[in-house]
């Protein structure tokens, strides 16, 4: 009797259970001593490879090489993030780290930046996915 009410424990738990979720993304905007402001986007590359399916739903993602993909990762990014409702903010000194969490930097040129409003639309078609955010000023509260 024992056994039988064990697997019957042990099948409610494997029914029951979830695993973590790993569709959450971050970006944190942050100033650096010389007030000149940088953004880090970390998601998992399960994640960005969604986003671009979902963007280009054409496309062979096992026929494209890893260079191709840093870029599109990048394009989509830079693309679908805009600061204070200006989408020509001019973004330089990027960069992608494909893993398995994918990294993506970049700089923002504008020296009057602040960043008061902000929009990330990437990943916004993906289902049950989550993106935080971060500002780090040097004048002002995290």
């Amino acid at each position: 009797m024992l056994k039988i009410w064990c697997f019957i424990i042990l099948i409610l738990f494997v029914a029951k259970g979830h695993a973590h979720n790993p569709q959450v993304s971050t970006i944190s905007i942050i100033q650096n001593e010389n007030k000149k402001w940088s953004v880090f986007i970390t998601a998992p590359l399960y994640t960005c490879q969604l986003a671009i399916k979902d963007k280009f739903p054409q496309m062979n993602m096992d026929s494209i090489s890893s260079y191709e993909i840093q870029k599109i990762i990048l394009d989509l990014v830079k693309n679908n993030l805009i600061f204070n409702g200006d989408a020509n903010l001019k973004l330089v000194n990027d960069k992608v780290q494909l893993a398995h969490e994918t990294s993506v930097f970049f700089d923002i040129s504008n020296d009057n930046f602040l960043p008061t409003a902000i929009s990330f639309t990437a990943f916004s078609k993906l289902y049950n996915h989550f993106t935080l955010l971060k500002i780090v000023s040097k004048t002002e509260k995290e």
